[in-house]
């Protein structure tokens, strides 16, 4: 099972609809998602609760979730929407589970500041530093024109970290919040620019898979499930 990590200090970063945008992604393509939901805005599980039937299923994972029919759904990702303030304990277990990390960030000096903080945090891990993890960071509710745009990519240039999204500043995300959707369940013709914004995630998620898979064949060891007895993806 492959989970990421979504997480930032900063309150209003776009966590949430960064995890359900990436999990309406990824079960648009046939692949069996669970969404962990940690923050205490319950933001995600709602999005779940929401989400209509007719779309390809997420399943949350929760204290209230069965656990057979978590091992039947058989997860092949987890995406986990983490709160704010992540404690330095809840961080490392949680960095030691994960594949990827997306760190979204506002254009925002404040956001700017408490996430430059964060990434030196998020340097000093194990995980991170053995390249078991990687960092993907993703700019929230952009709008290129703007001066603190600017100064969000500049910032992203000085980290060194690869900027696998821009989230395009638009009404179809606070849509797809009150609908339970993703860009990927809505028609084409709604959402043709989004999905284009997209596709740089949609790339690089493919090269984290292959990187992944490469150090698994190479003999490392390979990042453990959550929980014993779900079955990881092949």
């Amino acid at each position: 099972m492959y989970t990421i990590l979504v997480a930032n200090p900063k309150g209003g970063a776009g966590k949430s609809t960064l995890s359900t945008q990436v999990a309406g992604l990824l079960a648009q393509t046939k692949q069996r998602v669970v969404i962990m939901d940690l923050d205490k805005q319950q933001s995600a599980t709602n999005w779940l609760a929401r989400r209509p039937a007719s779309l390809p299923r997420i399943m949350a994972w929760n204290e209230d979730t069965d656990m057979e029919e978590l091992r039947a759904f058989a997860p092949q990702w987890m995406i986990i929407d983490t709160h704010a303030r992540l404690r330095r304990a809840d961080r490392t277990y949680l960095l030691s589970r994960a594949n990827i990390v997306l760190v979204p960030v506002n254009p925002s000096v404040f956001d700017i500041e408490a996430t430059a903080k964060f990434l030196l945090k998020l340097h000093q891990d194990p995980n991170v530093k053995s390249g078991k993890v990687a960092i993907g960071m993703v700019g929230s509710r952009t709008d290129s024109r703007t001066r603190m745009a600017q100064e969000l990519h500049s910032f992203f240039q000085r980290s060194g970290l690869p900027v696998v999204l821009y989230v395009p500043d638009s009404v179809v995300y606070p849509q797809c919040a009150r609908d339970g959707t993703s860009i990927y369940d809505l028609p084409r013709n709604r959402t043709e620019q989004q999905l284009e914004a997209w596709q740089p995630l949609v790339v690089w998620l493919r090269g984290q898979i292959a990187r992944i898979r490469e150090r698994e064949a190479a003999g490392a060891t390979p990042t453990p499930s959550a929980e014993p007895g779900v079955v990881p993806v092949a």
